[in-house]
């Protein structure tokens, strides 16, 4: 991915912004940082002990890469663990981070939402940050016009979709004028955040080059693949497990800690939850 931005101080993760509350004991919230690392690692997993071959190279032909190629595979593998890193940072707004009002207290430095912006799920927020971030930093060329076949704007509608709700693509005016976009999901600091998350999960990955094209078939796997990893890195075991060892600071050192203990938790995840390779049991023809 050319964004080309090293985790410098520039890029330090404020550990405050939350992802996953409910049912966490005393009242703790687990950073979003956290989470979209937990998902991408557990992704990785599934690739190597769920997805089947075929699936695989499915997956890499539909990016445009030669599925023949173990380097092409491994940018495939890269680039969809970084998406599914990216299926909730539409959370890092006030419309999504005021649900808990004692951590939204803890913020500093982040402007409210202005009067009369129509709140956004965090899934439709993901989308519209998506669609018009993503072209800036290699992802099929910038500004208005973008055909909705763009691997921008189907990979920023196949994350928004991550709960089961397809939305429609955003209106060329915000994808035109990207400072309407910030508008309805915060500008400034949130911004700012959004930005760090981004960068945090690409580099996290080996920032993987973008995928020339992104088909309807890869979309479809992706998105799967997407929400089934979600799935297992939200349980809550597993969620209060890995929040004893964060420290509620998002210092680019923790985030490299913490995906290391995502990729070692992320295999027996998939394996706990029966998710092998699939086995298909010969029938005799009669």
């Amino acid at each position: 991915m050319s964004i080309g931005t090293e985790l410098t101080s520039k890029w330090v993760i404020d550990g405050i912004l939350w992802s996953k509350e409910d049912g966490l004991p005393d009242g703790l919230t687990y950073p979003a940082f956290a989470h979209l690392l937990d998902t991408a690692a557990v992704c990785l997993a599934l690739w190597d002990l769920h997805m089947s071959e075929s699936q695989q190279r499915t997956f890499t032909a539909g990016l445009g890469l030669d599925p023949d190629s173990g380097t092409d595979r491994g940018r495939a593998r890269s680039l969809l663990a970084c998406w599914a890193g990216w299926h909730d940072i539409g959370k890092i707004g006030a419309c999504f981070q005021v649900k808990v009002r004692a951590a939204f207290a803890q913020l500093k430095g982040y402007p409210p939402l202005p009067s009369g912006v129509r709140g956004l799920s965090h899934g439709e927020a993901t989308q519209l940050y998506l669609a018009v971030q993503l072209p800036l930093h290699g992802y099929d060329g910038t500004g208005d016009g973008l055909p909705v076949t763009a691997p921008a704007r189907r990979l920023a509608q196949l994350l928004g979709g991550h709960h089961g709700r397809i939305f429609p693509q955003p209106h060329r005016n915000l994808l035109r004028y990207p400072a309407l976009a910030a508008r309805l999901l915060g500008e400034g600091r949130w911004e700012e955040q959004r930005l760090a998350h981004l960068v945090a999960v690409a580099e996290t990955m080996g920032a993987p080059d973008p995928p020339p094209v992104l088909s309807v078939e890869a979309a479809v796997l992706a998105g799967e693949v997407v929400v089934l990893a979600d799935w297992l890195a939200s349980q809550r075991f597993f969620v209060v497990d890995q929040l004893q060892h964060l420290t509620g600071a998002g210092d680019p050192s923790q985030v490299v800690r913490h995906w290391e203990r995502a990729v070692v938790a992320g295999p027996r995840l998939v394996e706990d939850a029966g998710l092998g390779l699939p086995v298909w049991k010969e029938t005799p023809v009669s």
